[in-house]
């Protein structure tokens, strides 16, 4: 089945006739087009693909499986205008059309309710985005060239900490590496922490320069034709400390015992609860706050979610992240992270790059 075709046949649990994709994201996953501005619409047996024409030839040369409409103006908090015109043809007959209620403000939904009045407009939520979390094979090639460009990018820049050397130029050059290397983008900014900034989860690379004895948490990842990479890897300039060894070491056990308990039918909480159970067991349950990993795919936070809470059930196929880590306010912190795919017996690493002792540069 083709992915709009799987669309269709989700609509029939949806309670809705119709669907209109207005996330980009989700347009490009079922028809191959990206732009600034494009909505599918998808019914029982049609799919219709509206844009404006900036991106006539564009659409023309990539969408597959659907109709191309091309409007005048941009669809927006009224959609009035050539949006409508086009629009209002194609849901003639359908009673209740979904909307993507996440990607969608209050008033742009109004305004689909005040010029199609004749139809009940739903909200719905996650339909595209739970057909994305299995990935197939094309998505599965995309997603090892975005790992491969990860790898090579972590075996360039641990040849380039140096005492002295700032976070924010670190970051800048494992962004320049990826880009040149072949990816059309990095996954999100790279995370660069040192010393005791590394014990913030989600540091923002700033002046600070590298010191000898700094631990440095390295978070990044390369976006290959839409796909996302996204590995954590912690080292260590000089000679490691008997508590940066403990915490490495502490966290490596968490990872791997999470890895070894991913399986197809797995509960995201019940893996990151045997995470969480290695990093108390060691004295650090405080240090440990954040969830345990998400799904990877064209976005770099997807379904399935590894946390406390999470009520996914992992499916083969899946991609997910698994990334514990300790963070020591003062001290610093170690996250180890890698893309696991989801397999009929297990689970399959795709990041490579050392992780088996704290590297010490």
């Amino acid at each position: 089945m083709t992915r709009t075709e799987r669309l269709q046949r989700a609509l029939l649990t949806t309670g809705v006739d119709a669907i209109l994709v207005t996330d980009l994201t989700n347009v490009l996953y079922l028809t191959g087009f990206s732009g600034s501005n494009a909505q599918l619409l998808v019914t029982p047996s049609e799919a219709h693909l509206l844009t404006d024409p900036r991106y006539d030839q564009r659409a023309r040369s990539l969408a597959k499986d659907c109709e191309i409409h091309i409007y005048e103006g941009r669809a927006g908090v009224s959609w009035k205008g050539g949006p409508a015109e086009v629009l209002e043809p194609l849901i003639a007959g359908s009673e209740r059309i979904g909307v993507e209620a996440d990607n969608m403000s209050v008033t742009e939904f109004a305004g689909l309710e005040e010029l199609f009045g004749n139809a009940e407009w739903v909200a719905t939520s996650g339909v595209v985005e739970q057909l994305r979390r299995v990935k197939d094979d094309g998505e599965m090639t995309l997603l090892r060239e975005a790992m491969a460009l990860a790898d090579a990018a972590f075996e360039h820049i641990v040849d380039r900490l140096d005492v002295g050397r700032a976070e924010r130029d670190v970051a800048l050059d494992l962004e320049a590496f990826m880009r040149s290397s072949g990816a059309e983008a990095v996954s999100f900014p790279p995370i660069v922490g040192s010393g005791p900034l590394s014990a913030h989860i989600h540091h923002t690379p700033g002046d600070r320069t590298l010191e000898k004895g700094d631990l440095v948490l390295l978070d990044f990842g390369a976006r290959y034709r839409g796909y996302c990479s996204d590995m954590t890897r912690t080292v260590v300039l000089g000679a490691a400390s008997a508590q940066q060894v403990e915490m490495y070491t502490v966290v490596l056990e968490a990872q791997r015992a999470a890895i070894d308990s991913i399986s197809a039918g797995a509960l995201g909480r019940e893996v990151d609860s045997v995470a969480r159970k290695v990093i108390a067991d060691a004295g650090h349950a405080q240090h440990f706050n954040h969830g345990l990993g998400h799904g990877v795919g064209l976005a770099i936070h997807e379904a399935p979610g590894l946390g406390k809470t999470s009520t996914d059930r992992l499916e083969m196929g899946e991609v997910v992240t698994v990334e514990p880590g300790i963070y020591l306010p003062g001290d610093g912190g170690v996250r180890i992270e890698d893309c696991v795919l989801v397999t009929g017996d297990g689970a399959e690493v795709l990041t490579s790059a050392q992780k088996e002792s704290l590297l010490e540069l």
